[in-house]
């Protein structure tokens, strides 16, 4: 039971966890040397190109110092931070990385507490709205940093126009699906350098003997729920999801349409809709139905597990342990949201928009998405580099077969070529971005459970949610 506890954990930690000023992300003036040092990427990068509104710009710091220090704030320096500062340095003889922490590395327990939490959200935010701070923000994304507020106020560069004005950065060697569907108001203003995915895994013995049709590339919750009902009828599973709440389970489908409830940029919120009081009855009416089960049930006692997956050795253990004979689907989506696999992004930095050295904060970010720093091995999540994830792929496929993969959970790892063509093709698919717990999703928590309790109507509820959101966000 102990590993159906921890696996049950980290689902319920998944769930509790406009184009850009040109002003601030690029200068205008003349172009000149950055004088990082770097002997790469900044060569190409100072040269003018044209914006889409037809303006020149120019790729440039502002600061024209030879000697360049990019202050990066961050929890606590880890390892791949470690390193990159580290290597970087080594290949950038006139630029320094400092580390900006909040707890030292290696200093405490490793474990925050409510109020240190608290204390490091509230300092961040007031050095990253302050405009004063560092160059560089490492966000953690366990944490529920206001990244709506930090964008709206204009706070963060949008890193889009350096991809797209960059010479040196070749969009064809990343997952451009990953980068583009991370954007916040119509810009890339917070950058994952890893990412997980996030599916249903089925119990394809069950769905096959019940003779269940599922088309996961098409389906909604309201499908979902037909489907489930179907295999409750012929006698399998009667739960087909457990060990969520209805609050969280609400929090799963908003993540999905979170852009079109929230537009932070315009200061608005649009929980007082009809579209967000239907969620509220289609949640509920998934426990009421019995399709979702609050209490925690073990993956053979359900027809399907709803689970992240952070590398290709992840998959296939994954693959093994949740059903003898599994089957990987798409999450559901909104009947009014296009289909296509859930992901988050990991290791997620941004860069503040009063940096007066931005081409060299570029420049580092890069590196941070290099082959080089990529490939650094004990990370997780899958890694943005295309070439790095096609080697780790091969690397588990050969692992697997000579019985160097396996696992105390899994026993003998087992994979086929069909396999990683599903797994290529989840990652190739990833368009619907996970938005991890924020103050937003807690405020819903707290106000929908007086709905699911039968204490109040969803159009109450709906109302106490929009005010209190609108509230926040125009703070």
């Amino acid at each position: 039971m102990k590993k159906w506890f921890f696996i049950l954990m980290s689902l319920v930690i998944m769930f509790s966890l406009t184009a850009c000023n040109e002003s601030t992300t690029v200068n205008n003036s003349k172009p000149e040397s950055s004088g990082n040092g770097s002997t790469g990427s900044s060569e190409n990068t100072n040269s003018p190109t044209t914006s889409p509104a037809g303006k020149t710009i120019t790729i440039e710091d502002e600061n024209k110092d030879t000697n360049k220090t990019i202050v990066l704030s961050i929890l606590s320096a880890t390892d791949f931070y470690k390193q990159a500062k580290q290597r970087y340095e080594a290949a950038h003889p006139n630029t320094k990385i400092e580390f900006k922490e909040f707890i030292k590395a290696g200093s405490g327990s490793g474990v925050m507490s409510a109020s240190e939490v608290e204390k490091y959200i509230k300092q961040t935010t007031t050095e990253i709205l302050s405009g004063k701070g560092a160059d560089l923000f490492a966000l953690r994304e366990s944490f529920d940093l206001p990244i709506d507020k930090y964008v709206s106020k204009n706070a963060f560069v949008n890193i889009d126009e350096f991809i797209k004005h960059d010479k040196s950065f070749d969009q064809s060697q990343y997952y451009m699906n990953i980068l583009d569907n991370s954007k916040k108001n119509g810009g890339l203003y917070v950058v994952p350098t890893k990412f997980y995915l996030q599916a249903l895994f089925g119990d394809q013995v069950a769905i096959e003997k019940a003779g269940v049709t599922i088309d996961d590339k098409k389906w909604t919750w309201s499908q979902f729920a037909d489907v489930s009902k179907s295999l409750a009828a012929k006698g399998v599973h009667t739960n087909s999801l457990s060990g969520l709440d209805p609050e969280n389970m609400l929090n799963s489908l908003v993540s999905d349409n979170y852009d079109r409830l929230v537009v932070g940029a315009k200061g608005k919120a649009n929980f007082d809709s009809s579209d967000f009081t239907d969620l509220l009855k289609r949640v509920k009416s998934l426990y009421d139905d019995k399709i979702i089960s609050a209490k925690p049930l073990s993956p053979e006692e359900s027809n399907f597990y709803l689970s992240e997956i952070f590398s290709p050795k992840d998959f296939i253990a994954r693959n093994s342990l949740y059903y003898t004979n599994g089957t990987v689907y798409q999450k559901p989506h909104a009947a009014n949201q296009q289909s296509g696999v859930a992901f988050g992004g990991m290791q997620t930095i941004a860069m503040n928009a009063n940096s007066t050295i931005k081409a060299t904060a570029w420049d580092f970010m890069k590196f941070l998405l290099s082959e080089e720093m990529q490939s650094i091995p004990q990370q997780d999540g899958f890694p943005m580099k295309k070439s790095v994830n096609v080697k780790l792929i091969e690397e588990t496929v050969n692992n697997v077969k000579k019985g160097t993969a396996n696992s105390d959970k899994t026993g003998n790892a087992q994979v086929s070529e069909k396999d990683i063509q599903v797994l290529k093709t989840l990652i190739s698919e990833a368009s619907l971005p996970v938005t991890l717990r924020n103050k937003v999703q807690t405020i819903i928590a707290e106000e929908s459970k007086a709905f699911f309790t039968g204490q109040k109507t969803a159009e109450a509820v709906a109302k106490l949610i929009q005010n209190r959101v609108k509230t926040y966000i125009n703070e």
